[in-house]
This record gives structure tokens, sequence and C-alpha cells, in this order.
């Protein structure tokens, strides 16, 4: 049976159509086959097009809306389906909800209203910081037959394979007469303004914010498949790769068939969230959207490189993700024929490894990301108007201590070590014991499910590192006297410092994990640690040490440094056995540290709990991303390297080694793909050795096995 189309394709292009109508000459000068031409010379295998924009304004002949007034009636939706389907090539319609301008100059009781009462628009990070986004409210009950009634007609009289519903989140904290009346009815009572993540009032209220924008989100995705069976819904996924304020729930992520969100940063942010969505994917390949344009979505005319949009696209596609580049029309409708000549090239060569992708991803440790601890405790107190709206949606947090923060950067210090790791979240809790590590990044909210499982895994023989407030609130709001998880962190709580600079000493006999560290020179953190107390049995590996005067104080000792003087004697990192596994605690976000030193010191302590071979290790430098998949039907591990350098293009890397366990299996070939030729190989103990004689961009071998 032939594989479904999201499964063949590996090779996008989205044409963000996002122009006004008060000038006469836009979209003028678009031509439909010249696009469609366009999409051949990019070797695009599936077309995104756009049924509406942020305006609100239509590109097929609605009768539920408004079509743009430059596309003179014409129905330019089902002419570019036409032709793209002529080529071949699969259809992926965009339909924007909630950003939606043209419903909201038309309807003001549907636009959302903050909680001091406007109703102006918002903010995207646009240069100047205009206020051009007009959003709609997912309450509002005519704003939603608006969209079931839009959604309905793309479906009965269009042919096409998908949709990637876009804006599926909240774009502010929304106090509008819709969403009042739902709370009361609902939670009884006002919608609470002051964020407060310890008082459960405020929790309940936005567990209420979580749960409705799911529910609309699920309401569009079921209407298309009423409408229009068989059809693959993927909303945009951007407010999971961000904080509370956006909404995401696990929940939510079921309305979509796969993940699928635009997503910039470095190379580190881009890698974890690819591996983030790989784990809440229902299906795969997850979607990764990035722009032509250098460095993000704003910028219209600057274009990347070709070496940067290869070492994007394959960064996608070696942690088993499609990717697709968004190319934004001119407000007069041409395209730059370039960068689709670029894209082409790029894209001819993605082709020649789509045959080998996929498998089991192997991976050693887990990131484990919670969206209800994805919150920052320095917002307690704060009126809701006082946060500001997020410029750019999926921007990097780095919010000292946030578990958000914590996760991005431990994957970094992964990455750069070269350690197999994933992304999970309470989605995969059944798979928890497929990894040796799984890491509680400050993950303060767990519910009795997710502390089961973790039990349940440590007790079975898995290895689990937390950090600071793990387990410390619970669900609803309601913070605890100890950590939930006391028993396997060998470790309470008893308090927290003052200090926001804060060291980790080595314990006596402990200095090898801390190298070009000591007791007189301890590790520093940029945040307050937990004062803990130790559980007998425990062994504590770093005590907390604490500057001679109060980095927020006047008085000092050293006027522009906050030098360690003051140790405490209380536990800074404890090594627990729970059960048949062991538990690493550190009482302050350790995993924040970003100089290699910092790295190094997490990366000996994770050492200390893995209970077997690591699935690959390497010499390669920390430009190189490795990942691993076991695709059993073919009897064979794939092996992808990236090297994607900071600057480019890459200054190749020669004679580049690597490892892989085996995990006892016998090798019987090595091939380079996709052209098959051998490469030689040894074999020593379980694992097989080999040399990457020349890695410029990207390599993909094959190790066969009997």
């Amino acid at each position: 049976m032939d594989r479904p189309w999201f499964q063949r394709t590996y090779r996008r292009l989205l044409l963000d159509m996002h122009i006004a109508d008060w000038d006469g000459s836009f979209l003028s000068k678009f031509d439909p086959q010249g696009f469609v031409d366009n999409l051949v010379l990019a070797n695009v295998s599936t077309a995104m097009l756009d049924a509406n924009s942020h305006s609100g304004l239509c590109y097929w002949p609605t009768r539920v809306g408004q079509m743009h007034r430059g596309i003179k009636g014409k129905d330019l939706l089902g002419e570019i389906i036409r032709l793209c389907h002529g080529q071949g090539m699969e259809v992926v319609l965009y339909y924007c909800t909630i950003y939606v301008g043209w419903y909201w100059d038309q309807h003001p009781p549907a636009r959302t209203v903050d909680a001091d009462g406007r109703t102006d628009k918002v903010s995207i990070g646009s240069l100047g910081r205009p206020k051009r986004f007009s959003t709609c409210c997912p309450n509002n009950p005519q704003y939603r037959d608006f969209v079931v009634a839009q959604l309905r007609e793309l479906g009965q009289e269009y042919d096409f394979e998908g949709i990637w519903p876009d804006m599926t989140f909240w774009p502010r904290v929304c106090y509008c007469p819709a969403c009042r009346e739902r709370y009361a009815a609902e939670a009884g009572g006002e919608m609470p303004t002051i964020v407060n993540w310890a008082d459960p009032t405020w929790v309940r209220f936005q567990r209420k914010r979580q749960a409705w924008i799911s529910e609309f989100a699920h309401l569009v995705t079921a209407t298309i498949k009423e409408v229009k069976p068989g059809t693959t819904v993927a909303h945009q996924a951007i407010q999971f790769c961000n904080d509370w304020r956006l909404g995401a729930s696990l929940q939510q992520a079921k309305a979509s068939d796969w993940m699928s969100a635009d997503l910039y940063g470095d190379k580190h942010v881009l890698s974890s969230h690819s591996k983030l969505f790989y784990g809440l994917s229902e299906r795969k390949p997850f979607e990764h959207l990035n722009t032509w344009c250098y460095p993000r979505i704003i910028e219209h005319v600057v274009t990347r490189s070709e070496e940067h949009v290869k070492a994007v696209t394959f960064s996608t596609l070696m942690n088993h993700g499609a990717m697709a580049i968004i190319d934004a029309v001119d407000p007069i409708g041409t395209t730059n024929r370039d960068r689709y000549l670029m894209g082409g090239r790029v894209f001819r060569e993605v082709e020649r490894y789509e045959p080998h992708i996929g498998g089991r991803f192997c991976q050693d440790v887990a990131i484990y990301f919670s969206y209800d601890s994805d919150f920052d405790l320095a917002e307690n107190g704060q009126r809701v108007t006082q946060i500001q709206e997020p410029a750019v949606p999926n921007r990097s947090l780095a919010l000292p201590g946030t578990h958000h923060a914590a996760a991005l950067n431990v994957a970094g210090t992964l990455l750069q070590h070269h350690i197999p790791f994933g992304v999970i979240t309470q989605r995969n809790l059944s798979e928890l014991s497929d990894y040796q590590i799984v890491i509680l990044p400050n993950a303060m909210m767990l519910d009795e499910e997710e502390l089961a499982a973790l039990r349940a895994y440590v007790r079975a023989g898995g290895s689990l590192y937390a950090s600071k407030y793990t387990s410390l609130i619970t669900k609803e709001g309601e913070k605890q006297p100890d950590f939930a998880l006391a028993e396997l962190l060998g470790a309470s709580y008893t308090g927290e410092t003052e200090e926001i600079v804060t060291y980790v000493a080595p314990e006596a006999g402990q200095e090898g994990l801390f190298p070009g560290y000591s007791a007189e020179y301890p590790v520093t953190l940029y945040d307050t640690q937990v004062k803990a107390s130790r559980h007998e049995g425990a062994v504590v590996l770093a005590r907390l040490v604490l500057p001679y005067t109060d980095p927020q104080a006047e008085r000092y000792a050293s006027i522009l440094t906050d030098a360690p003087g003051i140790a405490t004697g209380l536990p800074s990192i404890i090594l627990n056995r729970y059960g048949k596994g062991q538990v690493l605690y550190a009482a302050g976000v350790l995993e924040l540290g970003e100089h290699e030193s910092q790295r190094r010191v997490l990366m000996n302590l994770l050492r200390l709990l893995a209970t077997r071979p690591f699935y690959f290790q390497t010499d390669a430098p920390g430009s190189v991303e490795v990942t691993l998949f076991e695709q059993s039907d073919r009897q064979r591990y794939v092996l992808n390297l990236l090297n994607f350098q900071e600057e480019l293009p890459n200054i190749p890397i020669e004679g580049l080694k690597v490892q892989v366990w085996m995990e006892g299996r016998a090798p019987v070939r090595v091939v380079e793909l996709p052209e098959g030729r051998s490469v030689e190989y040894t074999v020593r103990s379980d694992y097989v050795e080999l040399t990457i004689s020349r890695l410029e961009t990207f390599s993909m071998l094959a190790i066969e096995y009997a």
C-alpha cells in the first residue's frame, strides 16, 4: 500500500500572501502559472496555498467573507490548486484563524480585550513595532460560526490533501464579554488579573485558557475532517515553543496530525524544537517552516545564503522532519525567481535522501518538557497587562531559572557533547523506559499521573536528573511544604536563598566531577538555590556556597563581582538511590550554565547516571550534530551527521571518527547513502567504529546488520 502523502513529500513551500487591498496595484501582477513554474524550478513536492490571510481577505469567491479586491473576482485559489495538481504536487491550504483583520473590522464584539478593557490591535515584532494585527476571540460564538462556515465552504468546493490553520493560539490574555461569561459559567466568579503561579485561582484561570483554545483547535479540525474525510490537519504549533500566554497544552496538540510551525533561532534551538515536535507528533514527519529571508519572517529582501538554507533543511531532515520554505509575495504579486532556483538546488539534494528517512529514533536521554510548568515565578504579583505581549511568538526564552530556559540550554549542552537525546512530554510517559536518563529541568508542576510514572521508572532502574523546584507546586497551583518527589530526590525543601548569585562547591573526594573548580573556586550559578535537607542514605556531591554579601545590596566585598565566601554546609547536589534506579538532584538550575566548563560539569554528573553505553560517541567538534535511527524492517541503522557552523559556508571536517553501539547485533556492511558506496569499519566490543573522511554539510550512512 502506498504511503500517505505526508510521508512521501519532504519538500514543501508556503506562499505568504498577507497583502492589503487599499491600493489597486496590489496583487495586480500575480501570475498563477508563473508561480507554479517557480515551484517546479524549486523541486517542490507540496504547495501550501493561502485561502485567506491575516488581512482576513479571501482568495476564493467566498459567500461568508470578503474577497481580496486585487484579484478582481477571480477564483485564484482554485486556479493555483488545479495547476499544482497538474504538476503532481500535493496541496495544503493555509487558513488563518483569530488574527483576521476583515472580521475584526466588521464585527467589533468579536475583538479580544485586555485586562484594562482595551481592544487595540497587537504587535508581532514588525520593525517599528506597529500594532497591525487584528485579533478575534475564539470564544466569541459569531466568530466561531464564521470560521466553521468558511472551512465548510473550502472543504466542499476544493480538492486538497491537507489544511494548515495558522495562529490557533491566544494573542493575549483576553477579557472580552464572551470570555467573562464563559468563565463565570464554568468556574464561577470574575477572571483574575494578577499573575500568581502559587494561587489556585490564577492557575485555574490558566487551565481554562488552555482548555478553551484547545477546544477551538479541535472545532477547526473536526469541521474539516467532517466535510472532507481523509484530509490532514496540522495547526500552526508555534505556541508549543513558547510560554504560558499562548495557551499550549497536550490536549491541543491532539488537534493536529503532526506538529508544524515556522521556527527561528540558532541551531541548538532548532534542533531541540525539532526533537520536541518529534515527540509530540501523532504522525511523522513533523514539519518545520522557515523563510527564504534572513533572519526571520519580518525581512522581505535579504535572502539567506544557500549554505544556511541547506543546513537548516538537513537539521530538520535528520530529526525526521519535513522542511517547508516560506516565500512572501511582493505586494504587487511578483516573486523572486532566483530564490526558487536556489531552493531547487537544495531540494534536489534532499530528494536523494528521502527513501532513507525514518525508523526508531535512538535516544539515550530525554528532556521532559511540561506545559504546566512553562512560566516564570518572577511574574507573580504582576498585573497581566504589565507582562509584555511577546514581540515574536517563538522567541527563545532566556529568563533565569525558568523551566523553558533550562530545557533549551540543557539541549544545547547535550548537542555540543554529542549525547543522543530527545524531548518528551506527558504524552510520552509510557515510553520512559526507552531512555537511560530523564531530565526534569525545574519542572515545578507535575500531576499525579506524572509523579506515578516517574516513581515507577526510577524504581524499575531508570535514572533521573531533577533541579530546583521540581514537583514543589501542584498542577492546581498549591505550593507544597515539600517536593512531591522528595523520596526520589533524597532531599526535602526548607526554603530558598535570597542571593541571586550562588555557587556549587564540590564535596571532598568529588573534585573529579568538577574539573577546573574546587571548594575555593566553586561553580557559579546566576540564580537562587533551594535550601535543601538531605535524606538518610543520599550522598552529597556538592554544597551551597554564597557570596560574601547579597548581590542586590550596596555593601560589598569586591565592588564589581560577587565572589564566593560563605560556605553554608547545605547540600547543592545530591545523588540518591531509589529502588533499582538513581536520582541526581540539583538545588539550583545547574543546566543554565553556558560556559563550556559549566557544561562539562553537568555532563560529568549526567554520565554518572548512565546504565549502559550511549548509542554513539564521536570526536566531532561541537558544530556537528549526530542522530541515529534504527530501521528494523531493513535490518540497519541510519546515521546522520550535520556540520552546522556559526560562520557559513562550513569549513569541511576531515577524518571524523564515530562509534555506534550495535545493541548486540552483528554488523555486515556500512554504506554511504544515497550512493551505496562501501565504507570501511572495524568492530570493537559492541561498537562499530568508522571514519568519515570528509564532512562538508551533511552525511548519511547505513550500518547493516544480520
